[in-house]
């Protein structure tokens, strides 16, 4: 059905149409966000730029919705993200793009190039680069969503049941997610996602206003975007939080150079992340060239237990596929517990790790968060492994945590300590890169076991006996006592072992309300600002299609929006203290949220809605609750509870919004308008969402609370001073 400009359709569009278009869309949002963030790295760690840049599109073609829908030009700017991400002249953009919005190195992004002695017009220039090229990305991506924008305006403010029609948006965007969701769990690549969306915009070409040959052009572009990502050079497989691809791990050996393979190494999102070793003796003592027989004893598995000696119970966290389980084998461990985030990483371990240690009886492996492994009834252990548990994404678009953040914090280690036996030990193994992060894991080793840790810098010369970093060894004191006296005694151990005396006290140490390991200081780092500024950039760049004469943005669904995302990035940082940084979480979550969304629709469906009085009230002191409440009397109860207390009490606060706003929303005239402010506020929502970094997530909360403040404040100055009571449903 087309539509001409300045017209509404006279016949109401059917609602399937309307939950078809919003899955389309949620499975495209989920698609960038996943396909930008992994193959242009620094998105990975800000994947709610990509997620802001479609909100921006989505309002814009929401306030544009009585205008002409050309479906053409937004699959051109679909083309160019897919032609920048794939990059077929080969050269670099993805990489050239996160070394240049890193340059600034305020925070840690894994493999930064950039070094402090590089000339500033050469930072300048690739700085420069990088946010323009972020700019004209972000702007694409913005355009690709602008005609489905549109088409959702139009039909939303032209069904004669508003609420209806905003529950077909509702449990379109579910379906979307579960389909997506599915599509990760079946380790499905970018050519499945991609074909998907393709078929979907085909069926979308039948309501575009583009002319005859344009529209074929479109269906032309929609069915080749799988093309783009059809062919990966070398073995690669998707896991549920990023793209992993295999490689030999090689050796340089002999007086020609030649290259020996050792192990095999897996890269994370195009760079190196872990290796698969062969740690038999038997095979290091025959092959000399590859494993140093003076750098064996000292080397990354084999030196902590050199060490602490011989331990029966080991638990091992950021398994990975299977070098530090095959370690403890090798050391006499008699159970050991290898718990790992990433399943295909596992499954990559089972099959290919030269040890098999996975296929030991004497391993038991969990597909877990280390975090909520943590607070589970197990141990006690004689030994806690942290095998170099570093993360180089984010586990959802709705949260500014990385993987790994809520596993290195004061309560965190405080949970760990739990499972250790009086006499155990913890090893911990990380790649700082900066004085900083030692500082602070020093200083939880320290306030967790009440006096400093051991420390030590461990190296090879050779990949084959692993990569090494800063070894923190550390424990209560009835175990720690003896191994600190015989490690200080040692002489041979002097030239590897870290003074603390240097370590400064002031640096600043994580906590579950702020939990960012790689920022020195509570702050925004710069490649956010940066990314910041593009969208603000891309905003004015399109203010006169978003603020037309006549057609005011709707200040209420602007905050309600803006309200809205910042719950939801509560919700889902929250959830990982309660549950997990699983996959498995992010999708319970997000499933809850629109649930309890639909429970909204269903009780303004049913009865007249007064928005400033109960469901107001409600709102605020649900969110209350959740700003002040600690989240750790929750994670105390049985899983059950937890699933059902946890997730109705993170998410109550979404059900009173929700009301809200479907009951505000369905007694506007324009719809359409409302919609797309309120996708901009949501926009203002994923900037602001940031701020977390600077105060933590509580003082986010009371945040959210305010902004839902001034909404309730400005619905109570419309012409129905907080009395919009809902039409017919």
């Amino acid at each position: 059905m087309s539509y001409q400009a300045g017209m509404i359709p006279r016949s109401a569009p059917p609602l399937i149409r309307i939950a078809f278009l919003s899955a389309l869309i949620m499975f495209l949002e989920m698609l960038l966000v996943r396909w930008v963030g992994t193959e242009l790295r620094v998105f990975a760690y800000l994947q709610n730029g990509v997620l802001v840049a479609a909100f921006l599109g989505l309002g814009l073609g929401c306030r544009n919705a009585r205008q002409p829908v050309r479906l053409l030009p937004a699959l051109l700017a679909l083309t160019l993200v897919a032609l920048v991400i794939r990059d077929p002249g080969g050269w670099g953009l993805g990489e050239g793009v996160t070394q240049g919005l890193v340059a600034f190195q305020d925070s840690v992004v894994w493999y930064r190039a950039f070094g402090a002695d590089w000339p500033q017009y050469v930072r300048t220039a690739l700085v420069a680069f990088s946010l323009a090229a972020s700019l004209i990305l972000l702007g694409a991506v913005a355009y690709a969503f602008r005609p489905l924008g549109q088409w959702l305006g139009a039909w939303m403010d032209a069904h004669p049941r508003p609420i209806a029609a905003y529950t077909a948006n509702i449990s379109g965007s579910l379906l979307g997610i579960a389909l997506f969701v599915g599509a990760t769990v079946a380790l499905t690549r970018p050519f499945t996602w991609l074909l998907v969306v393709g078929l979907g915009l085909v069926v979308c070409a039948v309501w575009a206003d583009d002319g005859r040959a344009a529209r074929a052009c479109a269906v032309g572009l929609a069915l080749a975007l799988p093309l783009l990502a059809r062919s990966e050079p070398v073995p690669t497989f998707w896991s549920p939080y990023q793209k992993l691809t295999l490689q030999p791990l090689l050796q340089t050996v002999g007086p020609d150079g030649r290259l020996t393979r050792c192990g095999e190494m897996i890269r994370v999102n195009n760079v190196g992340y872990q290796t698969l070793l062969d740690l038999d003796s038997g095979r290091m003592a025959a092959e000399p060239q590859l494993y140093p027989p003076n750098e064996i004893r000292t080397s990354h598995y084999i030196f902590p237990y050199e060490l602490v000696g011989e331990r029966a119970n080991v638990l091992v966290v950021g398994a990975g596929a299977g070098n530090d389980a095959a370690a403890a084998l090798r050391a006499g461990a008699q159970t050991v517990r290898a718990v790992e985030i990433d399943p295909t990483i596992v499954a990559l371990g089972r099959a290919r790790h030269p040890n098999q240690p996975y296929a030991s009886e004497r391993v038991t492996v969990s597909i877990d968060d280390a975090r909520a492994f943590f607070r589970r009834p197990s141990g006690p252990y004689d030994l806690i492994w942290f095998g170099l548990l570093d993360s180089h994404t984010t586990p959802s678009a709705y949260a500014n945590v990385r993987l790994d953040h809520f596993v290195y914090t004061r309560e965190s280690f405080a949970d760990m300590k739990r499972l250790l036996d009086s006499s155990g030990l913890v090893v911990l193994f990380f790649e700082p890169q900066t004085d900083w992060i030692s500082a602070r894991l020093i200083r939880l080793m320290t306030e967790t076991f009440g006096q400093p840790p051991l420390a030590f810098v461990v190296r090879s010369s050779t990949n084959c006996l692993g990569w090494g970093g800063l070894m923190l060894i550390g424990g209560p004191p009835e175990g720690f006592a003896v191994l600190r006296a015989r490690a200080e005694a040692n002489a041979d151990l002097r030239p590897r072992t870290v003074s603390l005396e240097g370590v400064p006290l002031d640096t600043r140490v994580t906590t579950d309300d702020w939990p960012y390991l790689y920022l020195a200081a509570p702050g925004l780092p710069r490649y956010h600002l940066l990314i910041g500024v593009a969208c603000l950039v891309l905003g004015l760049l399109v203010r006169r299609s978003l603020f037309k004469p006549g057609e005011p943005v709707n200040g209420a669904m602007l905050l309600l929006g803006m309200g809205f995302m910042l719950l939801e990035v509560t919700s889902v940082s929250r959830a990982a203290l309660l549950f997990g940084t699983t996959w498995t979480v992010n999708a319970y979550v997000v499933g809850v949220i629109f649930a309890m969304i639909l429970l909204a629709n269903l009780v303004a469906s049913r009865a007249s809605i007064s928005v400033t009085r109960w469901p107001a009230m409600g709102l605020v002191g649900s969110a209350l609750a959740l700003a002040v409440m600690p989240t750790a009397g929750l994670a105390a109860l049985p899983l059950a509870l937890r699933v059902v207390l946890g997730g109705g009490f993170l998410t109550l606060p979404v059900f009173f919004s929700g009301l809200i706003f479907v009951s505000a929303w369905a007694a506007t005239e324009r719809k359409d308008l409302a919609l797309g402010s309120n996708l901009l506020g949501s926009l203002l929502g994923g900037v602001a969402s940031m701020l977390s970094m600077v105060v933590g997530f509580q003082a986010l909360v009371l945040l959210t609370l305010a902004v839902y403040l001034s909404a309730l404040l400005a619905l109570r100055r419309g012409p129905a001073l907080g009395a919009l009571h809902v039409p017919t449903p």
